[in-house]
């Protein structure tokens, strides 16, 4: 599959899913050297790829705020579980 036929889910921001993707990377990358497995592909293609298909659990610290696009209210960086 390649990435340019992944398309963002309706209601989610490009940029929310980037940020995941880059921390779901991160965890992967990890346990790529901790295990010695290996993915079947780059390891952002495969975080990015989890993130799109909703395979990536994640969650907003404050529970009351709601991402906004207002470019006045600075965004709200998810947490992964």
């Amino acid at each position: 599959m390649k990435l340019s036929s992944l398309v963002p889910p309706p209601g989610k921001s490009k940029y929310e899913l980037a940020i995941i993707a880059a921390r779901e990377a991160r965890r992967l990358n990890d346990w790529v050297r901790r295990s010695g497995e290996t993915l079947p592909g780059k390891v952002t293609a495969v975080a990015l790829e989890r993130v799109i298909h909703d395979d990536v659990p994640y969650y907003y610290e404050d529970p009351s705020m709601v991402p906004s696009f207002d470019a006045s209210v600075a965004p709200v960086e998810p947490t992964l579980e």
